[in-house]
């Protein structure tokens, strides 16, 4: 039982002692309490009272009658009972709404006698009260049903509720949410339900909450049980989260998980419904039992990907908005649903500008092109420049190869530089097309972004969109001029810049190199290069093959030494045995060996 409340208002009961009913009346309550035969003189004098006082009878202790107010007080009420007999009454005893004792002249009002005071009944309206509510209040108690009562006043913790008694109800259950002004209930009649009675005390509990979820718990059940899978409601936007939106439907919330919000992959449910906005969904599921509606906004129209093929034909302009960008291109919204991508390589035909934020930006409407469709994969290709005329067309007659055109240095990478030719096209040079030199490292070591130079176009690959340049090409080159001076049959100078195992590579000119195979560096047999030669050695070579095409030449030391014998021996062929200073040709045989090993 929860505690009885502090109520200021009331007042102990009097209690009448035996000496003050013997003092102040001769006449006992029960005429016949006391004596058990009647006395004659007694009922004359009975009879003659009754006759003084115009025939009242005075009601006796427990007795529960009616009176009549004639007249409120301050602190206490008239009230006439038995004819002309008068009696005051507290006014705590009264219901208070705001203050005011609920009480007025001419009510006629039920009264419980007390007792006697001063020769006077006493009264109570509160009893009175409780008495003629005790027996309602109970049968409703034990049958569960609600009661009707009036907000007295506010105390702490909560309201007093009258319901015949005055009846308590904590704050918690005065309505299903938190009340922030109580105040604002006193004086209104409300419903409840009687959470605890005792009678013995005249203490109540009531609470309006109960009876409110009760009664919504009917009204939702029955609201559910009217709804089908599929059926189509309205709703108002109740509160957005990241994983989905409640919806009041008036009697209970519905919720639209994130992915039914929209056909927008990624859609954010707080950008995408306004809150308090009234908006029409389809039905995906109910639940009676657990009060629950799963509800679907998109699912109101078809899914834009079945007809995607039809809406948006390769090849067809559309329009759109941009809603992101990204480094490597741009997102547009076509409707909900479909957003298609523009890569960067297809907002324009200048190569020159790289990023979409020179082309687009996020809040533009735009009109593109469609390229491709994957509805598997939920993809849509877009582009720009496929809009305007392809600078492409007759690139051969623009730029043939083997011109010699002039270009812009646009950027260096360690492959090669970028060459911007005019607006729209764009070559690349190698970087081993950048100077005959060997082993360029990096471009710009020739070369640096924003230099005017001239190049040779190479060669042209349509399909692929690049053109070949070359600015070595514009020279001759090292190669030709070498070979041309020194063809195969040569016996030419060299160094020795490095040794492997298959041979020795010889510096014949600046940035020229042949290589002198292991077979061909002695004419004795060598198991490695190094046995004969070493980096930095001057050597005297032949040049005994020449691959144009792939710019080589081979060398070798052997050919050279047999060369070498043959020139020293060549004098003494033909001749005699002995030469005229005396020298035999065993001894220039022998001396041409000797140069040799010192060669």
């Amino acid at each position: 039982m929860t505690p009885e409340p502090e109520n200021k208002n009331h007042e102990p009961e009097e209690k009448v002692t035996g000496s003050e009913e013997e003092t102040s009346s001769s006449l006992p309550d029960d005429p016949e309490e006391g004596n058990e035969s009647s006395d004659p003189d007694e009922e004359d004098f009975a009879a003659l009272l009754e006759q003084h006082m115009g025939g009242d009878s005075t009601p006796s202790r427990g007795e529960l009658v009616e009176v009549t107010v004639v007249e409120i007080r301050e602190d206490k009420v008239l009230i006439s009972y038995g004819g002309k007999a008068e009696a005051s009454i507290s006014i705590n005893e009264f219901p208070v709404v705001g203050g005011v004792p609920q009480v007025k002249e001419g009510d006629t009002i039920p009264v419980v006698q007390t007792g006697m005071k001063g020769g006077d009944p006493t009264f109570s309206h509160r009893q009175a009260r409780n008495r003629a509510a005790q027996d309602a209040i109970q049968a409703i108690f034990q049958a569960n049903e609600s009661i009707k009562g009036t907000v007295t006043n506010v105390v702490k913790g909560g309201l007093m509720v009258d319901i015949g008694l005055d009846a308590f109800m904590p704050a918690s259950q005065v309505d299903i949410n938190k009340v922030q002004d109580l105040n604002a209930f006193v004086g209104q009649e409300i419903e409840a339900r009687i959470k605890e009675f005792d009678p013995r005390r005249n203490r109540a509990v009531v609470s309006r909450r109960e009876l409110l979820v009760e009664r919504r718990s009917e009204e939702r059940r029955g609201f559910l049980e009217k709804l089908e899978v599929g059926q189509v409601i309205t709703g108002r936007v109740k509160a957005a989260q990241d994983f989905g939106v409640f919806v009041d439907l008036g009697v209970l919330d519905g919720f639209i998980p994130r992915e039914e919000v929209s056909w927008d992959r990624g859609c954010d449910p707080k950008t995408a419904l306004k809150s308090n906005s009234e908006i029409e969904l389809k039905i995906l599921n109910v639940s009676v039992e657990e009060e629950k509606v799963t509800l679907s906004r998109r699912r109101l129209t078809e899914n834009p990907w079945d007809v995607v093929d039809e809406r948006y034909p390769i090849g067809s302009a559309v329009q759109g908005k941009v809603v992101a960008i990204q480094s490597y291109g741009a997102f547009v919204h076509l409707e909900e649903g479909l957003t298609g991508m523009i890569h960067v390589a297809d907002m324009s035909w200048n190569p020159g500008n790289k990023r979409p934020q020179d082309h687009v930006r996020e809040g533009d409407e735009i009109t593109c092109q469609v390229l491709e469709i994957n509805r598997e994969k939920k993809r849509l290709s877009l582009g720009l420049k496929q809009l305007a005329a392809d600078p492409w067309e007759g690139i051969e007659k623009s730029y043939p190869t083997g011109a010699k055109v002039r270009g812009t240095v646009t950027s260096l990478k360690n492959y090669g530089a970028f060459i911007r030719l005019d607006d729209a096209i764009e070559g690349m040079v190698h970087v081993s097309d950048i100077s005959w030199e060997k082993r360029v490292g990096h471009p710009k070591e020739h070369l640096k972004v924003g230099d005017e130079i001239d190049v040779e176009v190479l060669k042209i690959d349509y399909d692929k969109r690049r053109i070949s340049l070359g600015v070595k090409q514009l020279t001759d080159s090292p190669y030709d001029a070498y070979i041309k001076a020194n063809p195969t049959g040569s016996i030419v100078q060299g160094k020795v810049t490095r040794c492997a195992s298959f041979g020795a590579f010889v510096e014949l000119a600046e940035g020229l190199e042949g290589l002198i195979h292991i077979g061909q560096i002695d004419t004795k047999r060598i198991e490695v290069p190094e046995e004969v030669l070493k980096a930095g050695d001057e050597v005297t070579v032949k040049i005994i093959k020449v691959d144009r095409k792939a710019q080589k030449i081979s060398l070798s030391r052997r050919e050279a030494l047999r060369h070498a014998e043959k020139e020293q021996i060549k004098p003494y062929l033909n001749k005699n045995d002995s030469t005229p200073g005396g020298m035999s040709l065993g001894d220039a045989l022998r001396e041409a060996k000797e140069r040799q090993k010192d060669s």
